[in-house]
C-alpha cells in the first residue's frame, strides 16, 4: 500500500482507473525510473550513505519524472531498507547524551548567542565525555532520520519493482472505496480468498450474477460505507487484494469517491486478470484446481477419503469421453443466504450438474452452520430459480452424530464408514442420464438413408446431433421401428444380419467367421456380440484364435 497522497488514477466519464506502470524494458520512462532508483539504493547501501544524500539525489529526478512515481518507488524501496546510525568506535557517547549534556551546561551559562559561547560550551562537554569537540559536533545529531545510514538494502530488479507498485497501488485504491465487488474462478479458489475475507473481519454477501447465471459474485462493503473504523477496514480490504490476484481468472469492480473542484463524486472501476494481465502478477503459485486423470496427488484433497473417492469415480468414467460425466473439485460456490458452501465435488454431463459433499471431521457448530445451509440449499430459494435447481448429494461419516443433517433429506443423504461407496453416486448420476436421455429425445429428428444404413454408429449419430448415446438409440428405435437390431455401440439392419447369418452357414473356424463380418464391414468389437445374436457360441480350447470354433445353440 502507498500513502493516500501518492494515488495516481485516470478519470473518464465516470470511470477511473489506477495508473499502472509499464513493466517492459526499453519501453516508455518507467522501466528507466526504477533501474535508476534501484541503482541509487544499491550505491547508497555499498558506500553506507546518509538518507539525506540520498534524498537530495531522489529529488533531482522529481523535476524529470511524475512526482508521485517518484516517491511511490522511493516509499517501496524504503521498505525494503535498513537506515542506522554511523556509531563510533572511538566513544560511547550517544547523540542523546550529547544534546543532554549540552542543553544542561547551555541553561546554566544562558544561551550562546555567540559563536564562541557556543564553542566554549561545546568543548566543556567535549572534555567532560573525553572526546573532541569535532565529535561533539558530528555525533549530536546523527540520529536524525535525514542522518542514518543505509545499512542493509534488499535488492530487487527493476520489472518486479513495478509489479509491486502496481499492486500497492491497486490497494491503495481500495482505501477510498465505497463498495467491492469480485469474481473469481473455481471453488478452490473461492475457499481461498472467502477464508481471507473472514480472516480480516471484512463484510460480504454473496450473490448470483444477474447477466450470467453461473458467475457469482462477492460483495463487499467498502470502508467509505462505515461510520468509524474506516481506517482499519480500508487495511484489511487492501490485503485481501493479493489473494484474489493470485488466482488465475478473476475481476474486480466497484465505487470509489474523490474530491473534485465540485464536492465528491463517485468513479466505479472495473479491473480484471485479462486487462491488467501485464502490469499485475499473481504473487502465489496456482494450485491445480481438476484433476481429470487416473492419477491423483493425494496432498491436492482435504482428505484420504475425497482422493479414493475420486480415484474410483475417474476409474469408473472415462474422463477423457468428453460426453460421459466430468468430475471436478470444488466447484463455485453454492450460495445459502448470502453465504458461500463449496461442495467437495462437482459432477457434469450435457449441462446437467450435480454436486457432492462429504461430510468428514466436524464440530457441534461445524455441524449446525453445515445443517443451516444445507435446509436452504434443499428447501430452494422461491425468488432465484438457480438455487430451486440445486442437485446436492451428501456423503455422511456414520460414526459422526449427524442426525440432524439426515433427518433434512432422505433420498439425498447417505452413510458411509471407511470408504465412500461409488454405487449411492451411480444410482442417482443414472437418474439424472434417464433425465438427459428423455430431455434429449424431444424435437430430435435424425433421417437414415435407409438404402445405405446396414450399419449405423451410434457414438457417430449422438455427437453429430449432441445428444447422449442412449438418446440417439430411443430415437433410432421410434422412427424406424423393427429395422434395425443393437450390437455393443452399432445398428445393425436385419436385412444385413440375415445375409451375415447365411454366409455363416457351414463356418465352423471363429477366424473364418471373423473374415465374414469383417469383409461386410462389421467393426471387430462388434464380433462376439453378433455371434451370440445370431445364435453361436465360441468354444477356446486356449488362447489362440485359430483354435476358436464356433457352433449353433
Amino acid at each position: 500500500m502507498l500513502p493516500s497522497e501518492l494515488l495516481r488514477t485516470r478519470t473518464n466519464r465516470g470511470k477511473i482507473t489506477p495508473l499502472f506502470c509499464t513493466s517492459d524494458f526499453g519501453n516508455g520512462t518507467d522501466y528507466e525510473l526504477a533501474n535508476k532508483l534501484v541503482t541509487f539504493f544499491t550505491n547508497a547501501q555499498k558506500s553506507k550513505q546518509a538518507k539525506g544524500d540520498l534524498l537530495e539525489k531522489i529529488k533531482l529526478l522529481e523535476s524529470e519524472y511524475d512526482y508521485k512515481l517518484v516517491r511511490g518507488f522511493f516509499t517501496l524501496l524504503e521498505r525494503r531498507s535498513i537506515f542506522t546510525q554511523l556509531n563510533s568506535v572511538s566513544t560511547n557517547a550517544t547523540p542523546m547524551l550529547i544534546r543532554q549534556k549540552l542543553f544542561e551546561q547551555s541553561s546554566k551559562q544562558g544561551l550562546a548567542l555567540s559563536d564562541s559561547r557556543r564553542q566554549e560550551i561545546i568543548q566543556y562537554v567535549a572534555t567532560q565525555l573525553h572526546i573532541s569537540s569535532d565529535d561533539v559536533q558530528s555525533i549530536m545529531w546523527r540520529d536524525k532520520d535525514e542522518n542514518l545510514v543505509l545499512s542493509q538494502f534488499d535488492a530487487i530488479n527493476p520489472k518486479d519493482l513495478i509489479f509491486w507498485y502496481n499492486l500497492s497501488l491497486f490497494q491503495t485504491l481500495l482505501f477510498k472505496c465505497t463498495k467491492l465487488e469480485f469474481y473469481v474462478k473455481g471453488g478452490l479458489y473461492w475457499k481461498q480468498v472467502l477464508r481471507n475475507v473472514k480472516r480480516y473481519g471484512l463484510m460480504y454477501n454473496l450473490e448470483y450474477d444477474s447477466e450470467d447465471n453461473d458467475s457469482i459474485r462477492c460483495v463487499l462493503d467498502g470502508p467509505l460505507s462505515l461510520f468509524k473504523m474506516t481506517d482499519r477496514y480500508g487495511v484489511s480490504m487492501a490485503k485481501l487484494l493479493p489473494s484474489i490476484l493470485s488466482t488465475p481468472f478473476w475481476k474486480i469492480g466497484g465505487s470509489i469517491t474523490k474530491k473534485t473542484d465540485d464536492g465528491q463524486r463517485f468513479y466505479a472501476f472495473e479491473l480484471s486478470s485479462e486487462s491488467t494481465a501485464k502490469y499485475l502478477r499473481s504473487i502465489i503459485e496456482n494450485p491445480s484446481q481438476n484433476s481429470q486423470n487416473a492419477e491423483f496427488d493425494d496432498s491436492v484433497y482435504d482428505s484420504s477419503t475425497e482422493a479414493i473417492f475420486a480415484k474410483k469415480f475417474c476409474q469408473h468414467f472415462d474422463q477423457n469421453d468428453k460426453d460421459g460425466w466430468k468430475i471436478s473439485r470444488e466447484p463455485d460456490p453454492l450460495i445459502a443466504d448470502g453465504k458461500a458452501m463449496i461442495p467437495d465435488f462437482l459432477f457434469e454431463r450435457y449441462g446437467r450438474k450435480m454436486y457432492f459433499e462429504i461430510v468428514g471431521f466436524w464440530t457441534k457448530e461445524y455441524l449446525e452452520r453445515k445443517t443451516a445451509k444445507l435446509e436452504i440449499l434443499f428447501e430452494g430459494n422461491q425468488n432465484d430459480a438457480r438455487n430451486k435447481s440445486v442437485d446436492l448429494l451428501i456423503a455422511i461419516n456414520s460414526e459422526l452424530s449427524c442426525s440432524q443433517i439426515e433427518s433434512i433429506s432422505q433420498d439425498k443423504v447417505f452413510t458411509f464408514k471407511k470408504e465412500v461407496q461409488l454405487k449411492h453416486v451411480l444410482e442417482h448420476l443414472k437418474k439424472i442420464d434417464a433425465e438427459i436421455t428423455e430431455e434429449k429425445t424431444k424435437d430430435v429428428k435424425i433421417d437414415l438413408d435407409l438404402t445405405n444404413s446396414g450399419l449405423v454408429s451410434l457414438d457417430q449419430i449422438a455427437q453429430k446431433h449432441g445428444i447422449p448415446v442412449a438418446s440417439a438409440l430411443k430415437v433410432i428405435t421410434a422412427t424406424y421401428p423393427d429395422i434395425f437390431v443393437t450390437i455393443n455401440s452399432y445398428l445393425l439392419s436385419k436385412d444385413k444380419m440375415n445375409l451375415i447369418r447365411n454366409a455363416l452357414d457351414h463356418i465352423s473356424k471363429f477366424v473364418d467367421a471373423c473374415s465374414i463380418m469383417k469383409s461386410d464391414g462389421i467393426p471387430d468389437s462388434c464380433h462376439a456380440d453378433l455371434l451370440s445374436e445370431l445364435g453361436y457360441d465360441v468354444i477356446w480350447p486356449d488362447l489362440d484364435p485359430n483354435n476358436a470354433s464356433i457352433y449353433k445353440k
